[in-house]
């Protein structure tokens, strides 16, 4: 097996983005390279409980040592167990996953520490606390250009810092989309939060019903704005066009029946339900801000469309459908700036001429495909991660 033998910090309890990337990474690369999971909650979710059973003794509890819970009342002993085990499995690397400040496991001076930047740098400030644990840094991967844009220009990670950006990867999967003349489905899926902004797919869907009529938007996830936005599709008059799918084991089968699929998030550090999406051969929409365009060339795969609308309107639906960070990357500008949302028009105009012509949606979807098998592929992925953690190690 190859190393150097690298401790993944991660908290699994949840079923996020960050979550789901490592999960699918520790699939394949533990495997071949010698790679441990460092729990920061002892908890896994169980729809990610099955990766981890099959090795049991590379994930660890670092709240534990020897079977034995350490009380955090004693920071000292904490500290003192965390190294000791790290000793014992003879780490020469930790990855923390997405957490810039207050970490739960005490940092040893010989081993290499590497940040995984997956969204975290949007949500801090440059405290003490934060600065001192980016110089402690010997390396940074970023899941897209934008992420690491966004260290740059908001926390002032240092030139001479190796950094090196890995963009998430999927399996192609076996089942695309067909798209038939008939049928007009469009997708949203994620967390029915507000900076997800589902609420401008529902905007959509509205719009696109005077020129579609047998539109309709599939809705997979759940969240804290579930119950207010089946309001609005009973007060729009759209209960029969929108189907709320909650949450799903198989997505697969979710996107590979769509036609297209839409994510209008107005912070989105690079857009895994977007690739998930094109994997399927489901063209995409998304806005022109953080790593969203990345993996979108307008009239190739998707559309990539300015999001010039101030993010106060949404407001008018209840303050939780404006709650999230106020500054983005514009790729654009190569700035961080104040977030704006899609229009919810300029949305139904690209899906009303998609709505026209299965046949560009299904050339549309070919080349999705394609571009994801070349450019986004898994073994590429965790090639680059275990390349970059061996780079870092032998710097030392």
């Amino acid at each position: 097996m190859q190393g150097p033998r690298a401790g993944h910090l991660i908290s699994l309890k949840n079923l996020g983005g960050a979550e789901r990337t490592f999960t699918n990474f520790y699939r394949m690369a533990a495997n071949e390279r010698d790679h441990h999971v460092l729990l920061q909650t002892p908890e896994i979710h169980p729809m990610l409980q099955s990766v981890y059973a099959d090795f049991p003794g590379r994930v660890h509890d670092i709240k534990r040592y020897l079977g034995i819970k350490i009380p955090r009342q004693l920071p000292w002993l904490r500290d003192n167990c965390q190294v000791r085990l790290l000793d014992d499995e003879e780490m020469q690397a930790i990855v923390v996953w997405n957490k810039l400040r207050h970490h739960p496991l005490h940092f040893p001076e010989h081993i290499s520490l590497i940040h995984y930047e997956h969204g975290a740098a949007w949500f801090v400030e440059p405290t003490p606390e934060v600065e001192d644990y980016l110089s402690r840094l010997d390396g940074i991967i970023c899941n897209s250009h934008a992420a690491s844009r966004m260290l740059q220009l908001s926390l002032g990670i240092r030139d001479t810092l190796p950094c090196k950006v890995v963009r998430n990867s999927i399996v192609l999967p076996e089942k695309a989309s067909t798209h038939p003349a008939s049928r007009f489905r469009i997708g949203f899926a994620g967390r029915l939060t507000g900076l997800k902004a589902p609420v401008i797919a529902i905007e959509a869907l509205r719009d696109l019903k005077v020129s579609v009529p047998h539109a309709e938007l599939w809705i997979a996830g759940t969240g804290t704005l579930e119950a207010a936005l089946k309001s609005l599709v009973i007060e729009w008059g759209l209960e029969d066009s929108v189907r709320f799918c909650g949450l799903l084991s198989d997505m697969s089968e979710f996107y590979s029946s769509l036609d297209a699929f839409i994510c209008p998030s107005w912070r989105e550090p690079f857009g895994n339900v977007v690739q998930e999406a094109l994997a399927h051969g489901v063209p995409a929409i998304v806005g022109n801000v953080d790593g969203l365009p990345e993996q979108i060339t307008s009239g190739l795969n998707g559309e990539v469309l300015t999001p010039g609308r101030p993010k106060g309107e949404l407001a008018r639906y209840g303050e939780d459908f404006v709650q999230g960070p106020d500054r983005v990357y514009s790729p654009e500008r190569d700035a961080i700036v104040q977030a704006h949302v899609l229009d919810s028009a300029a949305i139904a105009d690209v899906l009303q001429r998609w709505a026209e012509s299965p046949e560009q949606r299904r050339e549309m979807g070919t080349v999705a495909r394609e571009i994801i098998a070349r450019d986004f592929c898994q073994q590429r992925y965790c090639q680059g991660i275990g390349d970059f953690i061996a780079e870092v190690v032998d710097k030392r």
